[in-house]
């Protein structure tokens, strides 16, 4: 769909009395495979086109999608959601970026992010690196099963056209595989997995060492134990660290804060990690998942601390929510083509810390490293935290026994205040960080 025909549209939504309007087309082009105990159970090729169309009238707005994107059934999805428009509730917050905060929008060339993998694998290629990433973990004849893997490729080319004269197109990539194997003997069977996400193809890794990684960690868990209630240190692996800054971004969503349920609503300008912590939120790094030079209301992106020397410095929001709460936007709306903006991360990241994870394993007289999570029962108006886990049991800065079925619970604001990065940060997902200690944790066992 090329950019006179968004604009043809535009025109009959103002023609039909809408004061405001933007329309979101996408091109997704997939390949992707699947593979169980050495076999290819699914390959898959799909193209999808999809349009939204959102109008704003009288400050009530609707937003309607298809993916029939045919004259006859674009010309209806306006006329739909037109009508809708003037049915709905109002919304004195809704409504797009002022001209003036277009007007100051710098002209950036979206290929400077790298974004955009000229490689592109084929189906072949898909089938056979899927294969060698599981049979090189059940190649290890203690892998007694296989949840399979699965690998694909996707490419998606984005067009946002606004009413107050916001206009762009993007085109990004994104590689991701993920494996789940089981290691078993008389006693035990336990499971391990691994994920990742990437732009570049290339950069998945070597899916044969992958696959036999995989298959030791596995192994390593196997004759687990259950361990007695108790206090302890725990170091979250930097594999699963990433999703304490996953509540940490629920807590600082605007949407939470106007609805009065989170913990840290009256925490902004306040100290709520340790001196030295910072935590990143930068859109304008080099082929990452999630980096823009705008967000998509059309507002400049910068790079921010989300947590600067351990103070809390903005909460994340869109438009909307920032007209709630007075606040100036912070650049961080996101959408989908069938969804109106909310407030999103884009890369978010802990930086690392001068600390060796070998070095904080030694340290530990007694305590737990946390390699999986599973389940959630997360408070966000008090903080209040608790997840089932398993690992490994560390005692005199040596790690003894693999642990399983047990619960780790604390509050946010302690485990945040307490928090020591190490210094082993990767970045593989959209929100990252290195393996963290955190002081004296509540462990539910037997």
């Amino acid at each position: 769909m090329n950019k006179n025909l968004l604009e043809e549209i535009l025109k009959k939504l103002k023609k039909k009395g809408c004061d405001e309007a933007d329309i979101v087309f996408a091109e997704d082009s997939t390949i992707s495979s699947s593979s169980r105990l050495g076999k290819i159970e699914k390959t898959e090729v799909s193209e999808v086109k999809e349009i939204g169309i959102r109008a704003i009238i009288n400050k009530k707005q609707s937003i309607v999608s298809s993916t029939n994107i045919e004259e006859k059934n674009i010309d209806n999805l306006v006329e739909k959601v037109v009508e809708m428009a003037k049915v709905v509730p109002m919304d004195k917050f809704c409504g797009l970026a002022n001209k003036n905060e277009i007007e100051k929008f710098p002209k950036f060339n979206n290929a400077d992010l790298n974004l955009c993998d000229p490689y592109k694998p084929s189906i072949k290629e898909i089938n056979e690196n899927v294969q060698e990433l599981e049979n090189s973990a059940l190649e290890n004849k203690k892998i007694i099963n296989s949840e399979g893997a699965e690998l694909s490729f996707s490419q998606v080319k984005y067009k946002v056209m606004a009413s107050n004269g916001f206009s762009t197109e993007i085109k990004k990539t994104h590689s991701d595989y993920i494996i789940a194997v089981l290691a078993g003997n008389s006693n035990s069977m336990e499971r391990a997995y691994d994920y990742k996400s990437k732009v570049f193809f290339s950069d998945l890794g070597n899916f044969k060492k992958v696959g036999q990684k995989v298959s030791v960690d596995a192994i390593k868990k196997l004759n687990s134990k259950k361990i007695k209630t108790c206090k302890s240190d725990v170091i979250f692996d930097s594999k699963i660290s990433s999703s304490l800054l996953s509540n940490l971004f629920s807590a600082c969503n605007a949407s939470s804060i106007i609805k009065g349920t989170s913990f840290l609503k009256s925490k902004k300008g306040e100290k709520i990690f340790k001196d030295g912590i910072n935590i990143v939120d930068d859109p304008h790094m080099k082929k990452r998942l999630r980096s823009k030079f705008f967000d998509a209301e059309g507002i400049t992106t910068q790079k921010k601390n989300l947590v600067e020397d351990g103070t809390l410095k903005f909460f994340f929001n869109c438009l909307s929510t920032a007209r709630q709460l007075d606040d100036k936007p912070s650049g961080h709306a996101s959408r989908s083509v069938s969804s109106i903006p909310n407030a999103s991360y884009t890369n978010l990241y802990l930086e690392k810390g001068k600390y060796k994870i070998r070095d904080m394993i030694k340290s530990m007289k007694k305590g737990l490293l946390v390699t999986e999570l599973m389940g959630s029962s997360i408070n966000y108006s008090n903080g209040d935290y608790s997840r089932g886990a398993s690992g490994f049991w560390i005692e005199n800065g040596e790690i003894l026994f693999p642990v399983s079925e047990i619960t780790v619970a604390g509050n946010l604001n302690k485990i945040f205040s307490e928090l020591i990065p190490a210094d082993d940060l990767k970045f593989n997902f959209g929100v990252n960080a290195p393996s963290v200690l955190v002081e004296n944790m509540t462990l539910g066992g037997i």
